[in-house]
Order: structure tokens, then sequence, then C-alpha cells
């Protein structure tokens, strides 16, 4: 189980290292946009924009011009107003599980890695699928469940605390959206390969990005200068010293599939 009051507060610390650390999450948007179909007069929300950097994408990429920029921390929300420039573009406070939309009033909802951050992807989509139109689009990329293994591997070598989060598999999400009554469903999985100076330099970006352990199960004490020393002697390194941490990313395009 995620602790949801740290993730809104890990991310609203984030809003000021975010940009500088995020290049993985740049990549994956831009992915994710090539493979949006969306009319340009539809009317999308953009959940978890985070600094705005995907909402900058479906302006200026997917040419949508009529977007609502959600997100769950506030001074991320500023920060997607200050790279717009813009007051045009509404911004809501809010949490992804408690959409505060109408019924069937949007024709899409897009969103970059930022539903691994729900704790019930069932009832989520069923959200999703309540605030979109007739055959709606719903778009989205999200960590698999091997992504960071190689750092959940090291910490079960160290002790028996959750130190990173648990993600869904492919068939698990394949499964909550047809639950949730989503045809057309299409997924994807991708593994990016990303090289780090030491396992220091992955923890410093996860904290960076918002992104670090905010399960409940998790050793909510410091961490000694002994379990650190374990840490980075169990993760496999080469032999200068780098690292590598393996992120699943997983690609969902479906539809609404409501009846005119």
């Amino acid at each position: 189980m995620l602790d949801k009051r740290q993730v809104r507060q890990s991310f609203a610390n984030a809003s000021q290292s975010y940009d500088a650390m995020a290049a993985l999450q740049r990549q994956v948007g831009r992915e994710l946009i090539t493979q949006l179909s969306l009319p340009h007069e539809a009317l999308v929300v953009d959940v978890g924009c985070g600094t705005g950097f995907f909402t900058q994408q479906l302006y200026d990429r997917a040419l949508l011009k009529n977007i609502i920029a959600l997100d769950i921390a506030l001074p991320m929300l500023l920060k997607t107003r200050q790279r717009l420039n813009s007051s045009a573009v509404p911004l809501l406070c809010a949490d992804a599980e408690q959409l505060p939309i109408a019924d069937h009033s949007i024709d899409g909802l897009v969103s970059n890695l930022a539903l691994q951050w729900c704790q019930n992807l069932h009832e989520l989509f069923a959200n999703v699928r309540r605030v979109l139109r007739s055959q709606g689009q719903f778009s989205f990329s999200t960590f698999g469940e091997s992504a960071l293994c190689e750092l959940k591997a090291a910490w079960a070598e160290v002790d028996d605390y959750a130190h990173v989060n648990d993600f869904c598999s492919l068939t698990e999400i394949k499964q909550y959206m047809h639950a949730a009554g989503f045809v057309d469903v299409q997924l994807q999985r991708q593994v990016y390969q990303v090289k780090y100076k030491s396992v220091i330099a992955l923890m410093r970006e996860l904290k960076g990005i918002g992104a670090h352990n905010v399960s409940q199960g998790r050793n909510k004490q410091l961490t000694g200068k002994g379990h650190m020393q374990a840490l980075l002697a169990a993760y496999p390194a080469d032999d200068n010293g780098s690292i590598t941490a393996s992120y699943e990313i997983i690609y969902v395009q479906a539809k609404s599939g409501w009846s005119v």
C-alpha cells in the first residue's frame, strides 16, 4: 500500500529539482505522444502533469488546444503554469483516484508516468471511464513490475523492509482495464536501461523527481551507514563503479466503449 499523503508531499518537495533529473520521464513522454490519436479540438485532461513538460508536448506535438492540467501537488501545478506561460490552461489540484470531473464530459485522459502512484487501479480505471465520453481515449504510460529490479534485489540483501515501490504487471493492468469496461485495449512493454555513476546517484535522482519509496511498509527511520554500505556492496557494478537501473515501461491505449 502507498502512503498517499507521502506521495503528495514527495512530489511537492520535488517541484524545484524535477526538471533537472527527469530525463527518462521526458523520453517516455515523447514516445507516448506518438501513440495519441486525438482530434485537435478534443477536451483532454493531463493527469499527473508534474512540471508541465508533457502538457507542453500535448500542445506542441499533438496540437491539442483544450487541455486541463491535473496534479496532486500544487507546487507542480505552479511549475506547469510557469512553463506554459499562459492562463489558458486550467489547473486542477486533485487526486487522480478521486477525479472531480463530471460524467462523460471529456474526450481524452492522458497520463505520463504518474498512475503508478495510485493505490487502486481497478477503481481508478472505472473512474476514468466514467468521465470519458463515448469512444473517449485513455492513453498512459506507467512503470511495470520489474522497474528498478536491481535496486529492489540489492535492498533485499540488506533487510526485510520495502525500500522500492511495487508496480503492477502488464497482465494485471490488462485485466483491470477490461474489468473497468475499456475496449480496444492495446499494451506495449519496453525496458529502458539507464546508467548511473553510482547507487547514490540513482537514489538522488529518485528523490529529486519525487519517485523514492512511499510505501507504508518502508523503514521510516534514517538509513544507517552500515545499511547503506551493505546496499552499495550488493548492487552489481561494472569495473569503473557505474551501475545500471532497469525501468520497465508499459504503454496503454484504450477507448471508453460507451455507446452513443
